[in-house]
C-alpha cells in the first residue's frame, strides 16, 4: 500500500472514531479524578509508573 494511501486511511479512521469524552464526560471526569493522583503522586515518578504499565501490557499481549 502506498504511504499516501495509508496515511489517508489512518486519517479516515481518526475521523470515524467515537469521541467518548464528549459522549460521556461525567465518566471521564470521575476516571481522571481517580487516575491522576495515583499516577502523579508518590515516591515512584510518573515516568517509571508509565513504563511499568507498558511492560505489564506487553507481557499480557495487550495493545496500548
Amino acid at each position: 500500500m502506498p504511504r499516501s494511501r495509508a496515511l489517508r486511511t489512518i486519517a479516515d479512521m481518526a475521523d470515524d472514531a467515537l469521541d467518548l469524552a464528549a459522549l460521556i464526560p461525567e465518566h471521564f471526569a470521575r476516571y481522571f479524578a481517580f487516575f491522576t493522583p495515583g499516577h502523579t503522586q508518590g515516591i515512584v515518578p510518573a515516568r517509571v509508573k508509565e513504563l511499568a504499565r507498558l511492560k505489564i501490557a506487553a507481557l499480557n499481549q495487550c495493545d496500548t
